[in-house]
Order: structure tokens, then C-alpha cells, then sequence
């Protein structure tokens, strides 16, 4: 009987699909922590460290909307440079945790159809 996959292993064999299909730089899905729980890109666009650290901060201001302004469970956030180049974070919960999704997309790249079927797929393994 085949050995069944690891949830990382079926995480990351989707990544690379949708990095592949979408043109996508990277992508990384952090714990609620900023540890790693499965990555998959080419080349490093943007240091895993540093996206990890942009995440944690981004929950942080995230919580701070809710606190401040009533925005509550703000599902994605997006920083855009100049040339057009996007990071999404797109957070929601799997693993019985809050999970953060960082996708580096390239400018003039759509993403929100692929992203959202990450997502799906992350959020219906279960722990």
C-alpha cells in the first residue's frame, strides 16, 4: 500500500503548481509564530527571514485595525511597490491555528483565483 503524503508534501506539490501556472516569484505559509510550514519559489525574491518578519508585523497591524478602527478579521493585506511588484498575505486559520500565506507576485500578475484555491486546499487538511 503506497505511503499516503504529508500534508507539507501536498502543500508544497500545490505551491509549485500555482507558482508555475500564475508566474508567481514565491510562496511561503508561516505559523501563527512566522515558523515556516511548507515554501516552495525558483529563486529568492525576498528573504524567507525577513517575509516571516513582514507577516508577524502585518498581524500585528492587523490587530491593531480591529482594535482601532472596528475592521475586523481582515483576511488579506497587500503591499505594492512602485514597480508594481506585490506581496499578498492572506491569513486565515488551518492546523487549529491562524496560518499566514505570503505570495510574491510579479507586476501585472493576477493571483487571487490561484491564491484562493491554496487556501481551500490548506484549510481542508486536517490536523
Amino acid at each position: 500500500m503506497p505511503e499516503k503524503p504529508s500534508p507539507q508534501s501536498l502543500i508544497e506539490t500545490r505551491m509549485k503548481e500555482i507558482t508555475v501556472a500564475g508566474k508567481y516569484d514565491m510562496v511561503h505559509l508561516f505559523s501563527n509564530e512566522g515558523l515556516p510550514l511548507a515554501e516552495y519559489y525558483d529563486g529568492s525574491i525576498v528573504e524567507k527571514d525577513r517575509l516571516a518578519e513582514l507577516s508577524i508585523m502585518l498581524r500585528e497591524v492587523r490587530n491593531m485595525a480591529d482594535v482601532m478602527a472596528k475592521i475586523s478579521n481582515i483576511k488579506e493585506m497587500i503591499v505594492e511597490g512602485f514597480n508594481h511588484r506585490k506581496i499578498i498575505f492572506r491569513f486565515f486559520r488551518a492546523f487549529d491555528q491562524e496560518v499566514v500565506l505570503a505570495v510574491v507576485v510579479p507586476p501585472q500578475t493576477a493571483y487571487r483565483s490561484l491564491t484562493n484555491s491554496l487556501v481551500r486546499l490548506i484549510a481542508k487538511i486536517p490536523f
